[in-house]
Parts: C-alpha cells; sequence; structure tokens
C-alpha cells in the first residue's frame, strides 16, 4: 500500500470470545490531558507490522515480513522511482497474538516480498475470522497484499508469493498452514479494471490490486483494496462485489515534484482502512496520491447503493480508523506531513466527533512517538485501551524496530 502511495508521490486461536488485555510493561470534544495518557511498548521486534485485529484468545497482528535475501529467489519489476528494481521473495511473513501471557506466533514462514529501491515490504496485511471452522469456532483468514499485478490478475511476485499475493486464505494456526482459497482479489481487479480516465496519467494499471484492510460486514467481510481504489463486499457465499469505487480529486502537484512547473491531476484515494460505524456504515480512511500534501485525505463514509461521501476532510495520509466505546471515529496518521516527508516526521492519532451540529470535530489527541504506524484497534473488553502498530514498515532487527504500542488515559 505504502509503496504504491510512494510510486504516485515520487513518479493462539482457540475458542471463546475476544479477550480484553492487560499486559504488564514498560511503559465538541473535550480536550484530554496530555498527563493522563501513557504509552506503553507491550512488544518489539516485529517485522512490518500492518493491521490489528481482536479475535479468539487476544489480539492479532499481521507482520508483512523482511522479504528474502537479495540475489536469491528475485524477479525483475518496476519499482517506486519508475526504474526497473528487483523484488525478492523469502518466507518472513507471520501472524502473532497477544495475549495477558505476551506475544506468540501462531502463523509463521508466510511468503513476503522486499522491493530493493525502498526496502519496504509487502506481504500479510491484516486478519479476519469468518464463518466457522473446526469445532464451529471461527476460522482465521489472512488477507494479503499484492504488487507486479498482471492484466490477468495474476502476480508477477516471485513463487510462492505469487500464488498467495492479492488474496484470502484460510488459514490453519494448529498446522501452521495456509488453506484453500477465500477471495482473490487480483482477479476481481482485473475482471472489473478502472476507468482509465481516473488514472491520472501517471502509469497506473486498470487492473492494480492492493487489499490491505478487512473488516466483518452484513454477515461476510468488506475490503478496502488500496490500488483498486474500491470497497469490496465479500458475501458469506465467497462471492465478491464492488461496493463502491472511490473518486479521484483534482489537486495542484507543486513545481519541481512531476517537473518545472505547478500542474493538476487527479489525485486517487488509496482506501487504507475500514470500519463499521454504529450506523451501520463503513468508514474508509485513505492515503491521498499524488502529491498526497498534508490535509488532502479524507474519510468516507460508505453505504451500498449509494455514492461514496467525504464524511471528514483535511486529514493527512490515513493508514486505520477505529470506532471507540462512546461511537467516536479514531483516525491514525502515518505521517502528519505527506508521504513526501521525511520518515522523521512523526505521525498522529485523531478522535472524530461525527453527529452533532455542525460539521465533524476533529482532535488531534497527546500521543507522542508515533513513527509510520499504520494498524489500530480498541479493545472490546477494556474502555481505555487503544493498541497501534508502530514503525510499519522497520523490519525486526532495526533500531528502532517495528513495535506495539498499548495506549491508555485518552477518555
Amino acid at each position: 500500500m505504502l509503496r504504491r502511495a510512494r510510486k504516485l508521490g515520487v513518479a493462539a486461536v482457540c475458542s471463546g470470545a475476544a479477550v480484553s488485555l492487560s499486559v504488564a510493561g514498560s511503559a465538541s470534544a473535550s480536550p484530554v490531558r496530555e498527563d493522563t495518557v501513557t504509552v506503553q511498548v507491550v512488544a518489539t521486534g516485529l517485522n512490518s507490522p500492518k493491521h490489528l485485529t481482536f479475535g479468539p484468545g487476544g489480539l492479532y497482528v499481521a507482520e508483512s515480513g523482511t522479504g528474502g535475501p537479495g540475489g536469491s529467489n528475485c524477479v525483475a519489476g518496476v519499482g517506486v522511482t519508475g526504474a526497473q528494481t528487483t523484488f525478492c521473495e523469502g518466507p518472513t511473513g507471520s501472524v502473532a497474538v497477544l495475549t495477558p501471557f505476551g506475544l506468540h506466533t501462531v502463523l509463521s514462514g508466510l511468503p513476503s516480498v522486499t522491493e530493493e529501491d525502498n526496502q519496504e515490504t509487502l506481504g500479510p496485511a491484516d486478519v479476519t475470522f469468518a464463518g466457522h471452522g473446526v469445532f464451529g469456532r471461527p476460522r482465521l483468514a489472512v488477507l494479503f497484499q499484492d504488487l507486479l499485478v498482471q492484466s490477468n490478475g495474476t502476480s508477477g511476485t516471485p513463487a510462492p508469493a505469487s500464488t498467495t499475493f492479492g488474496k484470502l486464505l484460510d488459514a490453519d494456526p494448529f498446522g501452521n498452514t495456509l488453506g484453500p482459497t477465500l477471495a482473490n482479489l487480483a482477479a476481481f481487479a482485473s475482471a472489473n479494471p478502472q476507468d482509465p480516465a481516473t488514472l491520472g496519467g501517471l502509469g497506473e494499471t486498470t487492473w492494480d490490486s492492493d487489499p490491505f484492510e478487512i473488516t466483518p460486514y452484513r454477515g461476510g467481510e468488506a475490503i478496502a483494496d488500496a490500488a483498486a481504489n474500491s470497497v469490496l463486499w465479500l458475501s458469506p457465499r465467497g462471492q465478491l462485489s464492488l461496493i463502491a469505487r472511490l473518486p479521484t480529486v483534482p489537486e495542484t502537484v507543486p513545481a519541481g515534484v512531476l517537473g518545472p512547473t505547478a500542474m493538476t491531476i487527479d489525485a486517487q484515494a488509496v482506501p487504507t482502512s475500514i470500519a463499521v460505524g454504529r450506523d451501520g456504515a463503513l468508514y474508509v480512511g485513505t492515503l491521498r496520491g499524488i502529491p498526497s500534501l498534508p490535509g488532502t485525505a479524507d474519510v468516507y463514509r460508505v453505504v451500498p447503493g449509494h455514492a461514496p461521501v467525504a464524511a471528514v476532510t483535511g486529514l493527512t495520509a490515513v493508514t486505520d480508523v477505529a470506532f471507540d466505546h462512546e461511537g467516536r471515529l479514531l483516525v491514525l496518521e502515518y505521517n502528519t506531513g505527506g508521504l513526501l516527508a521525511p520518515e522523521t516526521t512523526p505521525g498522529a492519532l485523531l478522535r472524530v466527533q461525527l453527529h452533532g451540529p455542525g460539521a465533524p470535530v476533529v482532535t488531534t489527541l497527546p500521543v507522542t512517538g508515533l513513527f509510520s504506524p499504520t494498524g489500530i484497534a480498541v479493545d472490546p473488553g477494556r474502555r481505555d485501551d487503544i493498541f497501534v502498530t508502530n514503525r510499519g514498515t522497520s523490519p525486526g532487527t532495526a533500531t528502532p524496530s517495528g513495535e506495539l504500542l498499548r495506549i491508555t488515559g485518552l477518555d
């Protein structure tokens, strides 16, 4: 997902319900006192952690991995700069679960691909619990990102990533294996291409696909496909359909970005995140495409059969959304300076009061230490606990590495 946006910008599963977590470790909207907020690091050493999902046994973390070593299992392709580069695959993706006893890996050895140009890694992006598996327990499924998508909906990545990328796959954590394909998102994007007029003339393809987040919806699953600018529904019978295609917005690209003079293009929406509101609508967070300037991202309210409506505007580089126990929308910003800003620019956590007289009220919460955050989840059993995946493009061996944060004291 971030690879695509940057390209646009620079040319323990058992029985039972979700558990609430209390993990030991280090440490008109009303204003939140900064001295009441605690940001606690509950896990480090994560490999490009993406989205979070509460499910049976605890909080599940999708880790995209570290790809493979250069020179081994690699293919050539077009990178973020528009030039040829190398994409290398390795079995380094995983899914972990945070329980009151710590973080435990439940799936390992999942396909992962790293791009040599920018060292960004794609792989598992999210998990969901759909239908019923063994003994009537919810079935774990893993959503994989995609890149190098071909016109026929296949992936040009090295095997075995080429057989898993762009799909939602059944998973067996007991056997540490992936099962049948539950949905082929890339094939759907190929069969239902975008209008070429909406691509902004930047070399994008009409069949591109990069599934990035999934959430239960109307008995099935709603999915945000970042590269297809689409919101999809997977029915309980396993059929995919298009709920909405998010619109482009004319934006001015500053001089020096795409040429010596300023120019106006149709900036794509790039849906990165999705959550269900109390009103039954889907709320879809976006990264605005080139030039991805501060204040140009939106959260759309999406209802099947209706055109998407920008419910919250003036945001920057949104990577996830969620609703708290009061029904307020939480918005995670990857970088407050936009995607062209330095990596050292911090991210932010916002809270939005959607309903009431006038426009939505947006509050920037006093949460420090957010850098390239990618996922957010609200503990269903503890109203004051919010979890965030931080440094979402960092490998576990980096200093600092990918990490999981627990935030309290925001109410």
